[in-house]
């Protein structure tokens, strides 16, 4: 049996290709006390000459310790940087992102895997961006681009740093006043969206986020109906009679019961 190489510093067994007699981790170590540079000069720690500093460069020392403290791993989708997973439901799922091009925080969100490839899922998702994309109001979340990228599509949009109204209230209610001024910029919003020809159809405390201010954003626009049909893609198209779409804790009578036609504003409000 081939003898084992040994760390002279810990007495542990040398992975296989480790250069020198230190093991990583000894290394780390080393390189952190000696403060060694990339050309082997003098130590800012009692003044020593780090001494491996020829057999082992700053280099490696720097990318053995971001090995031992690894980063989150960051995955490229077209212009997006995807940061982490922020929010999931049924049909999408919405990532913290950073836009290349512009350099900026945005939220984006595509469909879920293995439903890309139905139909009426696209269609749905390419209503929402579109219903959503036709609203500015600063209490609405603003869509800045839809698209698609390697047969998966997407849109972004603000992203916000704060809790949804679920959240917010689930220690407890908050103050009347602070609930009316809550409740009349989310109905201000909504009024906004029904002047331009948009029903939500799925208002409830989490799609409701409160950004830095404690300003409200009305959001998720994914079962929005229009109201006229000369606006273009209609979700409304895409219900059959009998078929319930919404939130059963949230949702009218008239939209529980499986009656799209019977849908209206009233229903939002």
């Amino acid at each position: 049996m081939a003898a084992v190489a040994l760390c002279t510093k810990c007495g542990s067994a040398l992975p296989t290709g480790t250069l020198g007699n230190r093991c990583p981790r000894c290394l780390v170590q080393l390189g952190l006390e000696l403060g060694t540079d990339v050309g082997g000069q003098r130590s800012a720690v009692g003044g020593q000459r780090a001494e491996t500093s020829a057999q082992y460069p700053a280099s490696s020392i720097r990318h053995l310790a971001s090995a031992a403290s690894p980063s989150p791993r960051v995955t490229v989708f077209g212009d997006y940087e995807l940061l982490e997973k922020i929010a999931e439901g049924g049909m999408g799922v919405v990532y913290k992102a950073r836009q290349k091009s512009l350099n900026r925080i945005v939220a984006v969100k595509m469909i879920q895997p293995g439903r890309v490839g139905s139909p009426e899922m696209v269609l749905r998702f390419r209503a929402e961006a579109e219903a959503a994309a036709s609203l500015h109001h600063p209490n609405i979340v603003a869509v800045h681009e839809s698209g698609e990228c390697e047969g998966q599509h997407y849109f972004s949009m603000d992203y916000i740093e704060g809790k949804n109204l679920a959240e917010a209230v689930r220690e407890g209610p908050l103050p009347s006043a602070r609930a009316a001024q809550i409740t009349q910029q989310i109905a201000e919003a909504v009024h906004y969206a029904h002047q331009h020809g948009l029903l939500h159809r799925d208002l409830k405390p989490s799609n409701v986020i409160l950004d830095e201010a404690g300003e409200p954003r009305v959001m998720d626009f994914g079962l929005a109906k229009r109201l006229t049909s000369d606006l273009g893609l209609r979700t409304s198209d895409l219900t059959l009679t009998g078929q319930v779409f919404g939130s059963p804790r949230f949702m009218p009578p008239e939209q529980a019961s499986g009656r799209p036609g019977a849908v209206s504003v009233r229903s939002d409000v």
